[in-house]
Parts: structure tokens; C-alpha cells; sequence
């Protein structure tokens, strides 16, 4: 003997319910969210163009594309940053080293932009392949460092890039019902450390 879904009965109760007209607000919230999550039947539109529920589904489904490409893109960005601190800020005399061929630093460099431009491309597909969503085309518009232009330059790409990820992971998730993390306990987020000098009290 099959044991009954709750879940599914839980839908059915609410879906006969919504049909009747006797759905109250909270109820009818949840059973949006069965919807938009893709285990209860879309609501059918009279015109027959697309429900609300689909609409959702659908945006629901680009968020976690979207964030996907964030968590591939963001390690990717944190290298090159890492690289541009360390090995491309010389200045002076010794910063001529930056155009070396053979250097190994500046070899890796142009590896992890070559990768981190790959990434930030996703729109870069074979025709056919399906639609390209709106975060990858604004994606794909984004200034990616290289070792021939200023540091500035590629600081402020950096920066320009990090800030189009951070806003728009922030977006997707609050999109997804999510709650953005917090900062480990005994680390405080940017926004919450003081500007300037600190003074400490040598123990």
C-alpha cells in the first residue's frame, strides 16, 4: 500500500480551495509559492498568454542561473586582484617589468584575465543555444583588466566588476526569498569598520 505525498495533498486542498474562491491571502501566498517553485500547476490564463505563476517560475529560474555564474566568475575575479596587488603595481623603473614576456608573474597574470574574461562572456555560445539572459548581457558588457593598461585602469575594472557581482548576487538572492549572509562572528563587515586610524593598546 503507497503511503499519500502530504505535500501533494497539501496542494491539491489548496488548489480546490483557490478554484472555489476560498482561499485566504496566506494560503493563497503559498500556494504561489508551490507555483513559482515548480510543483503545482500553473494558474491558466484566460487569453492564453502566459500566467503570473510562469512569469515567476521563469525569473525564479534566471536568479539561480545568475548566481551560479556569480560563484563561478567571483574566484576567478578575486585571483586577478590578487595578481594586480602583487605583481602589477611596481612603479617607476620597476614597473617596465610588467611587459616582460618571459616573466613568470606576468604570464600568470594574463592567464587568470584570459580565464576571468571567459567567464564574465557567457554569451559567447553557439547560435541556437538558447536566449541570453539580461544579467549576461550586462555581464558580458563589463571592462576586464589587462597588463597593457594603466593600474588604474585595471583597478577601477576591478572595482566596476566586483561591485556589478556583489549587487547583483544581493539582487538574485533577495529574489530567491534568500537572506544575504553575515559576516563571521569577530569580523566585521566594510561598512561596519571605522574609517581612518585606530589606536590599540599594546598588551
Amino acid at each position: 500500500m503507497s503511503q499519500k505525498d502530504p505535500l501533494k495533498e497539501r496542494i491539491s486542498l489548496l488548489e480546490m480551495g483557490e478554484a472555489q474562491g476560498k482561499l485566504k491571502p496566506e494560503h493563497k501566498a503559498e500556494l504561489e509559492k508551490y507555483r513559482a517553485s515548480g510543483m503545482a500547476k500553473p494558474l491558466p490564463s484566460a487569453d492564453g498568454s502566459p500566467s503570473q505563476s510562469l512569469e515567476t517560475a521563469k525569473s525564479r529560474d534566471d536568479a539561480r542561473k545568475a548566481l551560479a555564474v556569480i560563484g563561478r566568475v567571483s574566484p576567478i575575479l578575486d585571483r586577478v586582484e590578487q595578481l594586480q596587488r602583487s605583481a602589477m603595481s611596481g612603479r617607476g623603473l620597476a614597473g617596465l617589468k610588467e611587459y616582460l614576456p618571459f616573466r613568470q608573474e606576468n604570464q600568470q597574470y594574463d592567464a587568470a584575465t584570459a580565464m576571468l574574461k571567459t567567464a564574465v562572456r557567457p554569451v559567447t555560445r553557439t547560435p541556437g543555444e538558447g536566449a541570453t539572459s539580461d544579467f549576461e548581457s550586462k555581464l558580458a558588457t563589463q571592462i576586464v583588466p589587462n597588463r597593457w593598461n594603466f593600474d588604474g585602469t585595471n583597478e577601477e575594472a576591478i572595482r566596476g566588476l566586483r561591485t556589478f557581482l556583489n549587487t547583483s548576487r544581493d539582487q538574485y538572492t533577495k529574489q530567491l526569498g534568500g537572506t544575504l549572509p553575515k559576516p563571521p562572528p569577530g569580523r566585521p563587515s566594510a561598512a561596519a569598520q571605522p574609517a581612518g586610524w585606530t589606536i590599540t593598546r599594546k598588551k
